[in-house]
């Protein structure tokens, strides 16, 4: 029960966060709304470009909230949280957060663009969302400087949205599952459990990566007791 509370008061904590920065959330969704509205003729690029920019607003807001409280994450281990309600208080908000996003964007899409298969859609948004926030945990925990951060997140989202999806390195980019649910939804026919159980894998092992590189930031330094000196008769 006590962890439990724990993680409830750390997603609490970072919902505050972010609500204080909520021009900046504002922006990151502004950003990726203006691909998809300046590709909306394409319906089929309009859709990949929408769905998979929108893992820079979601991925992004992650990333912020992860730099901004590594400064107390320490002091909370020390006071007996455990890394691993850190991890997961962070998941029980922004994984909800994402979600949201998701549904924005989807209801815009499938009223302008009209999908062949808006379930497949929604479903392949969500999994964008959902993928968004440990590949944000992971950039987040393994760079120390919100500039480094986000432009690794540019890099990598330009790189999925640039590159085809049949090109090699699309594979191995975190949003490859999701693009192809998203590529799907316009009547192309494909796979649906596949990408999902891609997806799924890739998401634990950044999840792990995150876990991993916590540790960095929030280990405790333990020194060697001294002893005083033993005072000695004159």
């Amino acid at each position: 029960m006590r962890s439990v509370r724990r993680i409830l008061i750390m997603a609490e904590m970072h919902g505050r966060d972010l609500t204080r920065r909520h021009v900046a959330l504002g922006l990151l969704v502004a950003l990726p709304l203006s691909f998809y509205l300046a590709s909306s003729r394409d319906s089929s690029q309009a859709l990949s470009a929408g769905g998979i920019g929108m893992a820079f607003a979601v991925s992004g807001a992650t990333l912020f909230s992860v730099l901004s409280s590594q400064g107390v994450d320490q002091q909370l281990v020390l006071g007996g949280y455990r890394p691993i309600e850190l991890l997961v208080g962070r998941l029980l908000f922004l994984g909800p957060l994402g979600l949201v996003i998701a549904a924005g964007f989807t209801a815009l899409m499938s009223a302008v663009s009209h999908p062949a298969r808006p379930a497949v859609l929604v479903l392949g948004v969500a999994l964008v969302a959902l993928q968004s926030v440990p590949f944000g945990l992971a950039v987040g925990s393994a760079l120390p400087r919100e500039l480094e951060g986000t432009l690794v997140l540019i890099g990598v989202v330009g790189m999925q949205l640039a590159v085809g999806p049949d090109a090699g390195v699309a594979k191995v980019l975190p949003f490859y599952g999701p693009r192809q649910l998203i590529e799907a939804a316009t009547g192309n026919g494909g796979a649906v459990l596949v990408p999902v159980a891609q997806t799924a894998v890739y998401g634990v092992a950044l999840l792990l990566v995150a876990r991993v590189f916590m540790d960095r930031h929030i280990a405790v330094e333990h020194h060697p007791r001294i002893d005083p000196p033993t005072p000695t008769d004159g």
